[in-house]
């Protein structure tokens, strides 16, 4: 809910502000011979498949019921895959996600969307930091001390005592395949400009809504079990 009250005061206050021009048009005229709308417009599409990679393989690792769980954990600590190299990986990800649509924002919207979603994340992340120690003690320490919160780290971190899974590919990269969604629906805009929005639009509504249906199906089903 907060993230999404972010991209609409983002939106909303951008284009109230500053009336109907969006980043890729006003700062796109700056650079690239004036070809810079372009060069954001794929720089977004871009982006978003960042965002869906790291979504995505952090999905796999944990479990989507795990995504949507209230308390965001699982009975053990998982060191596997991107969280070797990186502590929030789906945090990560919204960053990179919320350019993306920025870019389809107005310059004070661009603002909110994508240091909303950063601080946002940064919060989010201190505050399961500090459950998390609570939880695992020690091994969270040594894991905290191995991984870099928000920045990759480049070789692979090991943990000693933390548990190892097999990714469930399949599941993580369907649940997470909105970012996908973006990703085509910008690539009209980038391709046609504001002849594009509808396209973008008939791809990215239904795209959306069906990520928090079973956003909301998969947390009920984890409530449930536990």
């Amino acid at each position: 809910m907060v993230i999404g009250a972010i991209y609409g005061l983002g939106f909303f206050v951008g284009y109230a502000a500053d009336g109907s021009q969006p980043v890729y048009l006003v700062w796109g005229d700056r650079f690239a011979a004036g070809h810079g709308g372009s060069v954001l417009l794929w720089s977004a599409v871009a982006s978003a498949l960042v965002a869906w990679f790291w979504r995505a393989s952090g999905t796999a690792y944990i479990g989507r019921g795990v995504v949507f769980a209230k308390d965001v954990q699982r009975n053990q600590l998982i060191v596997a895959g991107p969280f070797r190299h990186v502590r929030n990986p789906l945090y990560l990800g919204n960053v990179f996600l919320a350019y993306s649509a920025a870019v389809l924002a107005p310059p004070v919207g661009f603002l909110i969307i994508v240091l909303g979603n950063a601080g946002f994340g940064a919060v989010l992340g201190a505050e399961e930091s500090h459950q998390m120690a609570g939880r695992y003690g020690r091994l969270y320490r040594a894991f905290r001390a191995a991984v870099p919160a928000f920045v990759p780290r480049l070789t692979p971190a090991a943990v000693t005592g933390s548990m190892s899974v097999e990714p469930a590919w399949k599941p993580a990269l369907l649940g997470e395949s909105f970012c996908l969604a973006l990703a085509l629906a910008i690539v009209p805009v980038a391709l046609y400009g504001r002849a594009g929005m509808p396209a973008f639009w008939l791809i990215w509504v239904p795209a959306l809504g069906l990520f928090i249906g079973l956003g909301w199906w998969a947390g009920s089903r984890n409530t449930q079990a536990g």
